[in-house]
């Protein structure tokens, strides 16, 4: 790296600028000469065009796993230079998914894709991320992102992770529309190959590699709620909640360590950048936390990696020596988020990081049951570290070493006293998959604009769901409204359906807290999360399903279409629909003022997921949906299933002062089973913990007449295009000698309520 800007990095609020070394040549490897031959392993030493040996490697075929990794390792430190790179041919018709949370495409052919952790930026345009202009440092650029993944999927079945820390540039047929080339800022590459019998295969072929998380608590699958503004208003809005039937799990409590009204309001409400609760907003938290669990809330709040010149722990950090610092062992101070001096965490001393855990520790004590785990992404690259590592090539792996600092914490206080806990963070590197239990989307604007508005989180959520992140949410409805405008009614009742069919549903007040719009606003607002939070608390058993199958597979929840449609050419490149698991498929409104949106579906018949009515696809022809602001399109495909809680349930969590949850209605269920046109193609299957299986086996089409249950007559009623009976205990469903559907497990007392798609239109 040459020294001055045209070769060096500028760190502004989380944003980087990087120079152009155009004086240094590239030195290119002309031959490869094997210099030792087995039957996994070929090593061979590089050579320049004059015959130079440049560099080493060797190609590996590894076993690892049931096989399908190849591994291209270059040692290339003989040529003495600062940049590895490595190319191989496009494809036509080849289609690139992946790269962590993109927020502007899924498919990155035609693409040259810089991958480094930072700030997304605000308003985030569909601009070369060369090209610096105006306030370069807040606005960013199209690849701008906290979650980059040097990761990726081809259409061709393989798929790749570049191993390397550092950074990278993906140019997938960019320059040259016939060739891919891989760049990593150091003089080795690391390249793993996974190659699958179809894209799921390959995909989890990557994510055994890179590690998987486990499944989160349940009640990360229950919908939250966010309530600032001091203890008495969080009280109120728990208590609120309950009257108003509506089912939420979780509180999050984003200013317990303080927060204010900037400029009487109309500037937003900000946060204090203190690590310990403030006493003036929160004179009672454990009081509070405990009404809150009594009455079936987990309580979150929030923390970050910052260490304000004005926060409480400054001058202990400082004193301590866990800041990162300058080259004269001084703190390294920047302006940070409050336009303040600020410095960091030292997240590689072992003592920074437990002086960290015993000061975040300290909310648990209070009552805190987890929170979220903001930024990571501003380490500058100029800073001295206490391992003595270079900031530039330790800058990503910081965010890996944020997500494990939290993951940790919880979990030694899960160990001791047996409560579930949880953190959630939005940045993220290559490595911080197995310790990341929730990721979030970031700060979208609170409009419908493409790049970081609503129809944004869709491809992020695509993108890193292909990169190893199966648990994924995001703000509803958006957070920044500094270049926009505040959250309208329209935008808020489509983020709330979109958030109601994503795998987390947790809500945001933004920054604009006042002036946007909520679920208190209006009575018809409020009804309307009522409404969808219960959907989203039904889904709770699918969800955990899907999860269960993510540890296994690697599948995300939040998902493209080709996991389930390998061969149908949109699901490679359309980015405002996916599947919520493996079954529901979602289509969100993402235009302003609009009353519908066309709609694709591989071909077949299927059926939309609330009424049931039947959708014909051709796999070509787009669908014209009508869909008002209160609803959202979400169809399954015909001979599934979705499994569901009975509607009543209000929590996940355990509760004394709740009316239903979780516990209470134990392994009762509704099965909702979609029927076939024509023979079954598929046998459609669904396992929960607990060894609660449910196979979805024969055709609905001959009606209902005659049904048994464990061969005991059982009527159902018909209501719109449902026809629903409740039964009791495992068993099976027949219609003369055909077997419909068998529900495995549970208690032989447990109550099942079936709804049977009967209506064709």
């Amino acid at each position: 790296m040459l020294d001055g800007f045209e070769g060096g990095v500028q760190m502004a609020f989380g944003s980087f600028r990087f120079g152009v070394d155009e004086a240094t040549d590239w030195s290119t490897v002309s031959t490869l000469r094997n210099t030792e031959l087995s039957r996994d392993r070929v090593d061979f030493v590089a050579h320049d065009p004059e015959g130079t040996a440049i560099g080493r490697g060797h190609v590996l075929v590894s076993a690892t796993g049931g096989g399908g990794e190849v591994v291209i390792a270059l040692d290339m430190e003989p040529a003495g230079g600062n940049r590895t790179s490595i190319g191989f041919a496009c494809a036509d018709g080849e289609h690139f998914l992946g790269l962590g949370g993109q927020s502007w495409a899924i498919d990155h052919r035609g693409q040259t894709v810089p991958l480094w952790v930072q700030e997304d930026g605000i308003g985030k345009p569909d601009t070369p991320d060369d090209v610096y202009e105006g306030i370069w440092a807040l606005q960013g650029r199209r690849h701008s992102t906290h979650t980059p993944m040097p990761m990726m999927l081809s259409s061709r079945g393989w798929a790749l992770a570049v191993d390397s820390p550092v950074r990278s540039i993906f140019d997938l047929c960019d320059t040259n529309p016939d060739q891919a080339r891989l760049e990593v800022w150091e003089n080795h590459l690391t390249l793993r190959l996974f190659v699958g019998s179809d894209p799921a295969d390959a995909v989890a072929r990557m994510t055994a590699w890179v590690g998987r998380p486990a499944v989160p608590p349940t009640f990360a699958f229950a919908p939250w709620l966010d309530a600032i503004y001091g203890e008495a208003n969080v009280r109120r809005v728990a208590d609120t909640l309950r009257a108003e039937d509506i089912p939420v799990s979780v509180i999050w409590t984003e200013d317990w360590r303080g927060g204010n009204d900037e400029s009487g309001g109309g500037a937003g409400y900000v946060l204090e950048e203190d690590w310990r609760v403030d006493r003036t907003l929160y004179p009672n938290f454990e009081a509070l936390s405990d009404h809150l669990h009594g009455r079936g809330f987990k309580f979150l709040t929030y923390a970050n990696t910052f260490i304000d010149s004005e926060a409480d722990v400054f001058a202990e950090a400082v004193q301590l020596g866990h800041t990162i610092r300058s080259a004269d062992g001084s703190p390294y101070i920047f302006t940070g988020v409050k336009f303040r001096d600020s410095t960091m965490l030292d997240l590689t001393s072992p003592a920074a990081v437990a002086w960290a855990k015993a000061v975040y520790a300290e909310a648990i004590v209070a009552g805190s049951d987890g929170w979220m785990a903001d930024f990571a992404e501003w380490l500058p690259t100029d800073a001295r570290l206490a391992s003595g590592e270079d900031a530039l090539d330790y800058h990503n792996t910081y965010a890996i070493d944020w997500v494990r600092l939290n993951w940790e914490l919880l979990r030694e206080a899960e160990a001791a006293d047996g409560v579930e806990r949880l953190f959630f963070a939005r940045a993220a590197y290559l490595g911080s998959q197995p310790y990341m239990q929730v990721l979030w989307a970031g700060d979208q604007q609170t409009d419908f604009s493409p790049g970081d508005g609503l129809r944004s989180v869709i491809p992020m959520g695509i993108g890193l769901g292909v990169t190893g992140f199966p648990y994924f949410g995001h703000d509803i409805a958006g957070y920044m409204s500094q270049t926009t405008v505040p959250t309208s009614k329209e935008l808020w009742f489509r983020w709330v359906t979109f958030g109601a069919l994503s795998p987390v549903m947790r809500t945001h007040h933004g920054r604009s807290a006042r002036m946007n719009w909520n679920w208190e606003s209006d009575s018809e607002s409020t009804a309307h999360l009522r409404r969808w939070a219960k959907l989203h608390m039904q889904l709770v058993p699918y969800q955990r399903a899907m999860a269960e199958q993510a540890v296994q597979t690697g599948a995300p929840l939040f998902r493209p279409f080709i996991f389930g449609w390998p061969t149908w050419e949109p699901g490679w490149s359309m980015d405002d629909q996916y599947l919520l698991g493996d079954r529901i498929a979602v289509a969100p409104v993402v235009e302003e003022g609009a009353t519908g949106r066309s709609v694709r579906l591989p071909e077949g018949t299927w059926y939309t997921l609330l009424d049931a009515r039947t959708v014909t696809s051709d796999g070509t022809t787009s669908i014209a949906v009508t869909a008002p602001m209160t609803e959202i399109p979400a169809f399954v495909p015909d001979c599934s299933m979705v499994v569901t809680y009975p509607p009543e349930v209000d929590t996940v969590v355990d509760a004394i002062d709740a009316s239903i949850d979780a516990v209470a209605v134990a392994d009762d269920r509704e099965v909702w089973v979609y029927p076939c046109d024509g023979e079954p193609g598929w046998m459609s299957v669904l396992t929960e913990p607990g060894e609660l299986g449910y196979t979805r086996l024969g055709d609905t089409r001959a009606g209902l007449i005659g049904a048994t249950w464990n061969d005991v007559p059982v009527s159902f009623t018909i209501t719109g295009s449902w026809a629903t009976a409740t039964v009791v205990g495992p068993g099976q469903l027949r219609v003369g000698d055909t077997e419909m559907l068998r529900v495995t497990g549970g208690r032989p007392e447990r109550r099942l309520t079936l709804r049977v798609a009967v209506a064709a239109n």
